[in-house]
């Protein structure tokens, strides 16, 4: 499990400020949703989270390590948002799985990573549909696939960027299900934006709400109840 921490973080885009002065500390095994909204730079956190872009200032580390450091070891999963919906892409979706264990495990048999990929197909209820390919599949089918392949790696936090978007209703309710199987069941940290603001603050336990700055953290619950409508979780700037 992956405990991560954010210390007066600041990031801008060609000079102009993005975020300033984000504190956080996610404790290891939390469910954490980061709402906002639109361009207040919820993805940009996440990001930086994965270590996958760097602060101009400020630290971000995961179980006490660098995450630069961290990225080596293999055990960050991350969905970037609509990932994998290029319906011409002619890969299956047990080759897209597989895809998981490059960077870790390039010593593992055919056998061995066969296993590990129908586990993992299993574990997001889409075995049945290894061999079909991904640009086949439902909006809803293809995040699975794609939480499968983040999975592979066997990670200990899990990012995902709008892992609900574009699809429909029923697909969305099955994701945040599953996200919430494996972080109670595996105990995956997870953290995910969103902007399913009613859905999402219902199975995390805790809320991220970003608006340049870190406008609320604590209780998913609390901020149903009290900050949910405020301006700052709905109006760039306020």
């Amino acid at each position: 499990m992956c405990g991560i921490k954010l210390d007066n973080i600041y990031f801008s885009y060609s000079g102009t400020s993005l975020l300033s002065n984000i504190n956080m500390q996610i404790v290891s095994g939390e469910f954490i949703v980061i709402l906002g909204p639109n361009g207040s730079g919820k993805s940009t956190l996440l990001k930086l989270m994965t270590g996958l872009i760097r602060p101009m200032q400020g630290t971000v580390e995961i179980e006490g390590i660098p995450v630069q450091e961290f990225r080596k070891s293999g055990r960050i999963g991350y969905v970037p948002q609509n990932y994998g919906r290029n319906t011409g892409f002619p890969a299956t979706v047990e080759e897209i799985v597989k895809m998981g264990l490059v960077s870790q495990h390039t010593s593992l048999s055919k056998v061995a990573s066969r296993h590990i990929v129908g586990h993992m197909l299993t574990l997001v209820g889409m075995e049945e549909m290894r061999k079909r390919r991904i640009s086949d599949l439902s909006g809803g089918q293809q995040q699975r696939v794609m939480v499968a392949r983040a999975l592979a790696g066997n990670p200990g936090a899990l990012f995902l960027d709008e892992p609900t978007s574009g699809i429909d209703p029923e697909a969305s309710a099955k994701i945040y299900e599953l996200l919430k199987h494996l972080n109670t069941t595996l105990g995956v940290t997870i953290v995910m934006v969103s902007h399913d603001v009613e859905k999402a603050t219902r199975w995390a336990s805790r809320v991220a709400c970003v608006n340049y700055g870190l406008c609320y953290f604590g209780d998913s619950g609390e901020y149903r109840k009290r900050h949910g409508q405020d301006p700052h979780s709905w109006f760039t700037g306020a």
